[in-house]
């Protein structure tokens, strides 16, 4: 249920170690021809002296780190750096990559673009020299990187915070919660992603935000970093959310995110704890939804339950309507009993809706028995309605002859 393990919008390219100090072919990527040139200088150094081009650095990758590159129309495609690309990531269809090669495009001493890439990836830049550093270490670019992201102050435009959130170091992680925890709007909800996709580190950073953070955006997007993060923990957490936040969009965008893992027992009981001990519309309406979100047969019956039992009538409605998208036989015998049985004219006519979203040969003969029943003036308007709504003619010219 859980997929929406990211397709990621950010930077990449590949690269390399180099060799000698005059400028050369480079041939250690898949398939790429790149002239380099070595400079061992770190990056502030560097950045002192060059205003303008291409220059790039490597640092180790994590242990199991696909291979990023440039995608187009979700495909991988060749890095040209002689173009602009917009699609970058990886796909668990790659190979692993043991180096992150870091490429950065400088424009008038302004960084216009960072692009990582692993391994695996063709990357050309016809007519250029690279200049590829080698005295840069993690720590030195997590930093450089921070303060590329801070310095903006927006969100991953040049790629920032996708280079950073793909450093295996500790530091990467320091520096993705301070970021996050800056409040700052776009790269914050981004610093927050990239730490739920950090399997060793992101978690006790992401509970350490959840108790600092003010109500808002930023903290509400901790919900889908723990539902992402691998760490047994997080979705005790997101539970707990779910049940205990005193921010009622904050539970309710909790519900929602467990709803998508696979990774809570006795999920749709659960929701309906959380609906008996709230009193919120917004966490009922998200609780019902998630329920509809699982579709097996135990959270149908939940459904079900609560269109015939529970006491607040828009809770009721709901519940009839999302039963409708899983289960229609269900809706379709739940819709009629209502009609027989309820007289809220509200819960009436949405039953009957219920009823017209139906098969259409379902549909028809159940709004064209309602018609010819014993019912309200109301809800058989309602019904001659969605009738005439239809574009089966069998169901149009029954429609003429009643008239």
């Amino acid at each position: 249920m859980n997929t929406l393990k990211t397709i990621f919008q950010s930077a990449v390219f590949a690269t390399v170690a180099w060799s000698v100090a005059s400028a050369q072919q480079y041939t250690g990527l898949e398939n790429s021809d790149l002239v380099t040139k070595i400079v061992p200088e770190n990056l502030k150094t560097y950045l002192n002296q060059q205003s303008d081009g291409w220059f790039a650095y490597s640092i180790p990758a994590v242990p199991n780190t696909h291979s990023m590159c440039c995608y187009n129309h979700g495909k991988q495609s060749i890095c040209d750096l002689n173009k602009n690309h917009h699609g970058y990531g990886s796909s668990s269809d790659t190979p692993y990559t043991e180096n992150i090669h870091v490429f950065v495009n400088l424009d008038k001493g302004q960084v216009n673009q960072i692009m990582p890439v692993g391994d695996h990836c063709e990357v050309k830049a016809s007519g250029m020299t690279i200049d590829w550093l080698t005295d840069v270490n993690q720590r030195q670019s997590i930093q450089w990187l921070k303060n590329q992201i801070s310095n903006e102050g927006k969100g991953d435009e040049n790629g920032s915070l996708y280079a950073l959130g793909l450093h295996p170091d500790e530091a990467a992680a320091d520096a993705l919660f301070d970021l996050a925890k800056s409040n700052a709007g776009d790269y914050s909800e981004q610093a927050v992603f990239w730490l739920g996709q950090r399997e060793y580190d992101g978690f006790d950073r992401l509970e350490s935000l959840y108790q600092v953070l003010p109500r808002g955006e930023v903290r509400r997007k901790l919900n889908f970093a723990l539902s992402q993060n691998s760490n047994t923990e997080a979705v005790d957490l997101l539970k707990s959310i779910a049940q205990h936040d005193e921010d009622d969009k904050q539970q309710a965008d909790a519900i929602f995110w467990l709803s998508q893992t696979d990774e809570v027992n006795d999920l749709p009981a659960f929701l309906i704890d959380l609906m008996s001990d709230s009193n919120s519309h917004e966490v009922r309406d998200k609780a019902i939804f998630s329920l509809s979100q699982i579709d097996n047969e135990e959270a149908n019956h939940e459904l079900m339950k609560l269109v015939e039992g529970h006491k607040d009538s828009q809770v009721r409605e709901k519940a009839l309507f999302w039963l409708a998208q899983n289960s229609p036989q269900k809706a379709k015998k739940a819709a009629l009993s209502l009609l027989e049985s309820n007289s809220n004219v509200s819960e009436q006519e949405n039953a009957v809706f219920v009823l017209s979203q139906l098969s259409t040969k379902e549909s028809s003969q159940a709004l064209f028995d309602i018609v010819k029943g014993d019912y309200a003036r109301n809800i058989k308007k309602k019904a001659l309605f969605w009738l005439s709504q239809s574009d089966d003619h069998s169901v149009l010219s029954q429609l003429e002859d009643l008239l």
